[in-house]
């Protein structure tokens, strides 16, 4: 029989404290990290269908994915930037991996938008605390990139601009690592990442000329093997780009040569470079005044859309939201720039500040006045990080600074969560995918025409035609898209016209014109929502 052991209770209270320690330590460490990620992915899934944008990008976007895997027609180029230069299309193979899984339906895709923002929320924690080495400065990152409207209206897309958020912070966090390893280990992640970058979107080369400018500062090591494979892959994905280059003419060169050359001597000379400076240093204020709260319509296309009445409305900032956002980056600057022993992680975030800044300004040497918010998506995280080292500096402050950090954060929090609970999308998905539901009812087996009017939210059907098995003979579309995304031109003969009516506050004249003509013209008009669905006989 075995003897009875007796533990006094200072052995017992030992064993319970040593057991217990490790969850004492995951409450305090990651419990608020639980909780604003699981706040941040119930944002970003509140009203998903409804509140989800879509509109000409998206509709390109799943109709390339529609010809790489229903039509298995290789797709030879990607996006094109301003001035009509083509990426390569390795971007457009990623998307199709969802529109895979989903089998091309598109209402999975708000699911996937959240997910990959969700994800951003967490990086943003992780890649903070590593590179300022604080896990504070990461979990207020996390927090106000979380809890912002306007980082949420952006999560509410689906194509290159979802993902720009995870290469940014993993850039960040590969250099950083290389910085400091002073070892190649993670030089071949490092040219992965680059691979996607630059054959996702415009704002995009900024990781590129980023790495290029921390290895000539830091002069980190380069593994010749990564390098060469690193390298082999980068020149192997732009394959299909030298294919449609040889086809077409070298037409992506063309171009290329014909942007540049409208940098004559006579165009640069009448462009006013201080202005333009000024022009390109306030985008950054401005847009982190917005992710901190936004002015205007509280509609998802509202705030995304670049039409010139939207715009209007919500560059009416609050000027005292302006001033402290103008501030945050003055004082991260400023401050960096005279600290003798510059920490790694902020020199990282300054030199994308700087390669955004120039590379900007550049670009508008170009295309002036090209200085869309969505340049700066890539940013988004580099903003949140810098807001989160000033708020923390002033935290630690004294026993007022913090109440006032604490009162701000819970403002922020609230009125931002308040805009996403209550936005909406009059022109989203879910109302353009009714507006198809209604009309593919209508034609039954009918051969149509389609037309879509608006000056701003009026593009967006045409894949939904196709997924509810209707396509249009001929379309508003087939000057916009062409046949090497849509379908070649048919003999078949229509008997119907379709017209999607999408009204914004102001219209033109000629919108007016063409509503009205098609409305009595019209011998049956159905209402989905804010869309008006016009009929007409041919």
């Amino acid at each position: 029989m075995a003897k009875k052991t007796n533990l006094t209770p200072s052995v017992k209270n030992n064993i319970v404290n040593r057991f217990l320690s490790p969850v004492k330590e995951f409450k305090l460490k990651h419990f608020l990290l639980l909780a604003i990620i699981l706040l941040s992915a119930l944002l970003r899934l509140n009203k998903s269908q409804e509140l989800f944008f879509w509109h000409v990008d998206e509709d390109i976007i799943a109709l390339t994915v529609k010809r790489i895997l229903i039509d298995d027609r290789p797709q030879l180029i990607g996006f094109p930037v301003p001035g009509g230069i083509y990426l390569g299309p390795l971007i457009y193979y990623l998307l199709a991996v969802f529109y895979a899984f989903s089998q091309m339906n598109p209402s999975a895709l708000p699911y996937f938008s959240a997910i990959l923002s969700t994800i951003t929320v967490i990086l943003i924690y992780f890649v903070g605390k590593t590179i300022f080495k604080n896990k504070y400065i990461g979990l207020i990152a996390a927090f106000i990139y979380g809890f912002s409207f306007l980082v949420n209206a952006y999560s509410r897309i689906f194509s290159g601009l979802s993902i720009v958020g995870i290469l940014s912070l993993l850039s960040y966090f590969l250099l950083f690592k290389l910085i400091k390893n002073k070892r190649g280990n993670y030089f071949f992640y490092l040219l992965l990442l680059i691979t996607v970058a630059v054959q996702n979107e415009g704002s995009s080369f900024s990781i590129l000329l980023l790495s290029a400018i921390a290895w000539f500062i830091y002069r980190f090591r380069v593994d010749k093997k990564q390098l060469k494979i690193g390298l082999l892959i980068l020149l192997l994905s732009h394959i299909p780009l030298l294919i449609f280059n040889l086809r077409h003419n070298f037409v992506t060169i063309t171009a290329l040569i014909n942007f540049l050359s409208k940098a004559s001597i006579e165009s640069v000379g009448n462009q006013n470079t201080a202005f333009a400076f000024f022009d390109v240093l306030n985008l950054f204020p401005k847009t982190l005044a917005r992710i901190f709260y936004v002015s205007g319509p509280n509609n998802i296309a509202g705030q995304i859309l670049p039409c010139s009445d939207l715009i209007a409305e919500r560059t009416q900032q609050n000027l005292l939201i302006y001033l402290i956002a103008l501030i945050f980056i003055g004082v991260f600057l400023i401050t960096y720039i005279f600290k003798k022993n510059k920490p790694t992680g902020e020199s990282i975030i300054f030199l994308h500040f700087l390669v955004m800044v120039f590379g900007l300004l550049i670009y508008n040497v170009f295309m002036k006045g090209y200085l869309y918010e969505w340049v700066t998506l890539i940013f988004f995280p580099g903003f949140s990080l810098i807001a989160a080292s000033i708020i923390y500096k002033t935290f630690r402050m004294g026993i007022l600074p913090k109440l006032l950090v604490l009162i701000l954060l819970a403002v922020f929090a609230y009125t931002n969560a308040k805009l996403a609970l209550t936005s909406n999308n009059s022109f989203g998905f879910k109302a353009k995918k009714e507006a198809v539901k209604v009309a593919v009812s209508e034609i039954g087996s009918e051969n149509f025409m389609l037309d879509s009017i608006g000056s701003c939210f009026a593009h967006g059907y045409y894949y939904l035609f196709w997924y509810y098995h209707k396509e249009p003979v001929a379309s508003y579309a087939d000057e916009w898209f062409g046949e090497g995304i849509i379908k070649p031109k048919t003999d078949k003969k229509a008997s119907i016209k379709v017209v999607m009516t999408n009204p914004s506050k102001e219209e033109s004249d000629d919108f007016l014109k063409r509503y009205y003509i098609y409305k009595n013209e019209a011998y049956k008009v159905i209402k989905a929502g804010e869309i008006e669905v016009l009929f007409l006989k041919l």
